[in-house]
């Protein structure tokens, strides 16, 4: 069976006017709006975009990433 997928909300919620995206998960008001209803796949799906956007801010990827494809 696997695992569901948690949410990679860390309690910082500020969304950055540059990038669109928010200071402490890096998910879009999209994602963050569709979480509770996108299914378990566009969940792993987001969390794919959210490892290569850290990689991408020169950020080092979060434990759970191991859980993660690439991306």
């Amino acid at each position: 069976m696997v695992k569901p997928v948690d949410s990679p909300c860390v309690g910082v919620c500020v969304i950055d006017a540059r990038t669109d995206t928010c200071y402490g998960c890096f998910r879009t008001p999209r994602e963050i709006g569709g979480w509770p209803r996108a299914s378990e796949e566009e969940r792993r799906a987001i969390l794919v975009k959210l490892k290569a956007r850290r990689r991408e801010a020169g950020l080092p990827d979060l434990p759970k990433d191991d859980e993660v494809g690439e991306g």
